[in-house]
């Protein structure tokens, strides 16, 4: 059934406050194509009539108190159950009128926030409630913990309307507690979440199986397809009524139905509260193509240079240590023709001509006024702030906010407006555009020289400038195409880079460290990482600014069990981001999902190899978490191939060849390379994990010794053939050397080649769940 939105729309505009009644909300649900008790509104002073109680098939009756403050029925004496007579059911009605207004100021009185309702007395109370809403008795399935359903809509800053679903009635609390995150509640942005993918992410709940699986015997006790389509009604509520749209000037703030019951195979909506507002705020465009000025400018602009080794001197000296060209760089120094072969002019009004990138490096309650200049007289296509404490030390924040309101004026009258970057940043790098704005010398980043360092089609985006830089220093080896500082996002932020890159050859990997988004910018930022994934590219993201979920919860509101941080990781992984847990797993990820650029992905069927039998019962047990591989089943083919492999060492008669495959420490160095190249061939393998345990006296291992006879870097090595083996594989491989210092040289020499090599075996698996995972959520990689 359709969604009626047009009478859902009236029922909103006719409300009587913000929030709606519960009778309003079983009108709404039965609107949008939902199961909803019989029920009737009886407005106080009105007796029930004969006529009313035959609308109900049942006895006995559900009464519920109405009233636009009382939230919690339950606690305070508001929801009976009456025999169906006509003289019980209106003496019922009396009794609920005359005590609840007592027992409900006595909860106030016990309650958290009693304060704000000091002004609450007796006769308030009563004057507030509107009747009473008689409802059918519901006879419902009762399979134990968990059986009843929370199916919950709110309206996030950062992503929009989000849909949530959990377990429901008392019992959602404490599962949210104790279930593994993405067990316990599934999430999905209302703008992002298409109908095709709802039942993938209700398939992770903790309790999809037993709702629609044949759980201990009994039938199903309703469809999937039933359950993944009150979530999509909620989805398709959400994107009608959103605060980034401009359908609709209705917004839905929060709209939760708990419980929902399984009845005869349906869904049926017991209790539900509906808070609306009605002021929508689409999202306006976004300038992302003028970043191209910022990235790859022609011409500079600096302010805040000293003669002296000042912030300001080191930044110009970083853009002219990369090569951009002197003669294009203009220096506002007053009494100066040139410095470091740049030329100076006495202000900015003295600049010849718009220059692509301006970079203002004075101090925070300078640069409105030079940013004041550069808007009015139009010097500038792009510019980056530096400035510290930009909107964070007291008195800054009018200044950020006059920033703001001067580019918003001068594009409203269409004026040429830079695109700025920062402030509060440490600046950008950039490969493609041959300059660096950062003010940290590379003596105090690298060892130098950079001797071996390569080009990777990198892009680091990050919120902290220290967090980027710090990262920056991890990899000696790597020169990134981008290293962008974002700061504040006082204009440009880290969805705005998404969308211009995710079509240029330049990054194919985007490391990204965010603390926040801007209102509806995660929603932004989310589209972004689908559209690069669906390019072939990765996102890895590290989200800082956690919370525990659920923590400061009622136990009835999804808002509060989602919990701000696992709404963004939640929808930032559907949109097929690789979310990443802690720092060490963020710096590793990205070297990893750069080595295995150009890797095609068919399935998530792992072929796992190595020389140690812990390894593989290890490796096995990590394949299987909040993502998925499967054991790949080798080949009849296969299996006799490894067994003639391992025949001439007399391995095959130790055991008998399956998945993982164990080598055992007798294999040397052709054996092992030999069941990996024979595994990897397998069309029933799809990726591999392979975990050369280094101190098999039969492996080159080492680096050449006077202690030993050992060399690594030889032809013939493990090393050199998994190096080989690796490039000729289009199949996503990662390698394992889990031991100590000593065969350090042996995971350098490989990564080196771009090999991605681990130093423990779970994490490889681990690594390879979510890469593997992340890509098959985009249709580009379905098999």
């Amino acid at each position: 059934m359709p969604i009626d939105f047009k009478k859902i729309s009236q029922i909103f505009y006719e409300a009587s406050s913000s929030v709606l009644l519960e009778h309003e909300v079983y009108a709404l649900l039965q609107l949008a194509g939902m199961k909803t008790p019989e029920y009737l509104f009886n407005a106080k002073g009105r007796q029930v009539t004969e006529k009313d109680l035959s609308r109900f098939p049942s006895s006995p009756v559900v009464l519920k108190i109405v009233s636009p403050s009382i939230v919690h029925k339950t606690d305070v004496g508001g929801v009976w159950f009456v025999e169906k007579d006509l003289a019980e059911v209106n003496r019922a009605i009396q009794d609920m009128l005359g005590s609840v207004p007592k027992k409900y100021l006595e909860w106030i009185k016990r309650s958290e926030d009693k304060d704000h309702w000091t002004e609450w007395t007796e006769e308030a109370i009563r004057d507030d409630i509107l009747g009473v809403l008689l409802c059918e008795s519901i006879d419902h399935e009762h399979h134990g913990f968990g059986s009843e359903i929370l199916l919950g809509l709110r309206t996030s800053r950062e992503f929009g309307p989000v849909v949530t679903m959990g377990v429901g009635g008392v019992d959602v609390e404490y599962m949210a507690e104790r279930i593994k995150e993405g067990k316990a509640v599934a999430i999905g942005a209302a703008h992002l979440l298409k109908k095709d993918d709802v039942l993938s992410v209700l398939e992770e709940l903790s309790f999809f199986e037993k709702f629609t699986g044949t759980f201990r015997g009994r039938k199903p006790l309703l469809s999937a397809d039933t359950l993944a389509a009150a979530f999509d009604g909620f989805l398709q509520l959400g994107v009608k009524f959103s605060s980034l749209s401009a359908v609709e000037d209705i917004v839905i703030e929060e709209f939760e139905v708990n419980p929902f019951v399984i009845s005869k195979g349906k869904l049926v909506a017991l209790d539900g509260m509906c808070r609306f507002s009605k002021n929508s705020h689409p999202l306006e465009p976004r300038p992302f193509e003028k970043i191209k000025h910022v990235l790859e400018p022609k011409t500079i602009g600096i302010i805040g240079v000293s003669e002296k080794m000042n912030l300001g001197r080191i930044i110009l000296k970083n853009i002219l240590k990369n090569g951009f060209p002197a003669e294009n760089v203009s220096v506002i120094k007053p009494g100066m023709e040139e410095i470091d072969g740049c030329r100076c002019v006495p202000d900015v009004s003295s600049l010849s001509g718009t220059l692509d990138l301006f970079v203002i490096t004075v101090s925070a309650d300078q640069s409105y006024d030079v940013m004041k200049d550069i808007v009015e007289l139009e010097k500038a296509r792009s510019v980056i702030i530096i400035a510290g404490g930009l909107g964070e030390k007291k008195g800054t924040q009018s200044l950020e906010k006059d920033i703001k309101d001067l580019l918003a004026e001068s594009r409203r009258v269409e004026k040429l407006t830079p695109v700025v970057n920062g402030g509060n940043c440490l600046g950008i790098f950039s490969s493609p555009g041959r300059y660096d704005t950062t003010f940290v010398p590379d003596h105090k980043l690298y060892a130098l020289p950079r001797e071996g360092a390569r080009q990777e089609k990198l892009a680091l985006i990050s919120q902290s400038g220290a967090f980027m830089i710090s990262r920056m220093s991890k990899f000696p080896n790597i020169i990134p195409a981008y290293a962008i500082s974002i700061g504040n996002q006082i204009d440009l932020t880290a969805s705005d880079y998404l969308n211009y890159l995710k079509d240029r050859k330049e990054a194919d990997v985007f490391a990204v460290y965010l603390e926040g988004f801007l209102p509806g910018d995660g929603l932004v930022f989310a589209r972004a990482v689908k559209d690069c994934v669906n390019r072939g590219k990765k996102v890895i993201v590290y989200k800082a600014g956690r919370t525990p979920e659920g923590k400061a919860a009622t136990a009835s509101h999804t808002a509060s069990v989602a919990g701000d941080y696992w709404v963004a990781r939640a929808v930032l992984e559907e949109a097929g981001a690789i979310m990443t847990e802690d720092i060490f797993e963020f710096e590793s990820y990205i070297k990893k999902c750069l080595f295995l650029a150009g890797k095609k992905i068919h399935g998530k069927r792992v072929g796992l190899v190595s020389n140690a039998g812990f390894e593989c019962v290890i490796m096995s047990d990590n394949i299987k978490g909040d993502e998925e591989l499967e054991l790949a089943h080798l080949s009849p083919e296969t299996i006799q191939k490894i067994s003639e492999i391992l025949k001439p060492l007399g391995i095959d008669r130790l055991q008998d060849v399956r998945n993982p495959v164990d080598t055992t420490p007798v294999a040397d160095d052709e054996t092992f390379a030999g069941v990996v190249d024979a595994v990897l061939k397998d069309q029933n393998v799809d990726c591999a994990v392979v975990s050369p345990l280094p101190m098999s006296p039969a492996m080159q291992t080492l680096v050449p010794s006077k202690h030993h006879k050992e060399d690594l870097f030889k032809e013939g090595s493990i090393a050199r053939r998994l190096v080989s083996i690796f490039n000729k594989t289009s199949k996503p491989m990662v390698i394992s050397i889990d031991t100590g210092a000593i065969y350090q040289p042996m995971v350098d020499m490989m990564e080196a080649e771009g090999v991605p090599v681990f130093r423990h075996c779970d994490e490889a698996v681990r690594f390879l769940r979510k890469y593997i995972h992340a890509t098959r959520r985009s249709p580009a990689h379905h098999p």
